[in-house]
C-alpha cells in the first residue's frame, strides 16, 4: 500500500511539473511606501476596553528592539517591475500590503500587474529581518488564470529585488 501511494505521488508531481508554465522572472524596485503605525490604537485599547484591570497584564511587552514595526502595523509598498537586471525594460508594477505581527514578521499580499495586462497574486509570511522570502502564488488573470506555485524574492544588483515566479497549472 505504501509503494502504491509513493507511485501515485510521483505521478502527480511529474504531471504537475509537466503541466507547469515557463518560469517568469522580473526585477522589482520600490517606488513608494506608506506605513500605518497603530501605536495610538494599542494605547487606546489598553486603557479603553470592556475588560477588567487584570487583563492589562496579558498585553505583550515591547521588546525594546526599536521603533517597530509592531503587531497591528501595516505597510504598503509600490514597486516598478523590469524584465532585465539592468532595469531598462519596464515589465509592469506591483503593490504589496504587509500586516505585521511580532518580531518583524508579517503576512503579506502581493499583486503583480505585468505589462501584458495579466496579474499574478501571491501571499504568505515574510520575515523582515531576512534578505529574501518565498510566498505562495495563489492565482492570476488572463494567461495566468488558475495558476499556482510560488514566488521567490531575493536581492539583486542596482538596489533591486529578483522576483522568480515558479508557475504550476
Amino acid at each position: 500500500m505504501a509503494a502504491f501511494a509513493l507511485v501515485l505521488a510521483s505521478v502527480f508531481v511529474t504531471g504537475a511539473a509537466a503541466a507547469g508554465k515557463a518560469p517568469v522572472t522580473v526585477y522589482s524596485v520600490a517606488t513608494g511606501v506608506q506605513y500605518i503605525n497603530t501605536a495610538d490604537d494599542r494605547e487606546r485599547g489598553q486603557s479603553n476596553n470592556p475588560f477588567d484591570d487584570a487583563t492589562k497584564k496579558l498585553f505583550p511587552k515591547n521588546s525594546g528592539t526599536g521603533n517597530g514595526p509592531f503587531a497591528g502595523d501595516v505597510a504598503l509598498y509600490a514597486l516598478s517591475l523590469f524584465g532585465d537586471a539592468a532595469l531598462k525594460k519596464r515589465a509592469g508594477s506591483a503593490v504589496i500590503t504587509c500586516y505585521f505581527n511580532y518580531d518583524q514578521h508579517a503576512f503579506c499580499q502581493a499583486y503583480y500587474k505585468l505589462s501584458s495586462g495579466a496579474t499574478l497574486v501571491a501571499s504568505g509570511p515574510v520575515d523582515f529581518k531576512a534578505s529574501g522570502f518565498t510566498i505562495v502564488l495563489t492565482g492570476g488573470t488572463n494567461a495566468y488564470i488558475g495558476v499556482r506555485g510560488e514566488v521567490r524574492v531575493a536581492p539583486a544588483p542596482n538596489k533591486a529585488q529578483r522576483v522568480d515566479f515558479e508557475l504550476i497549472g
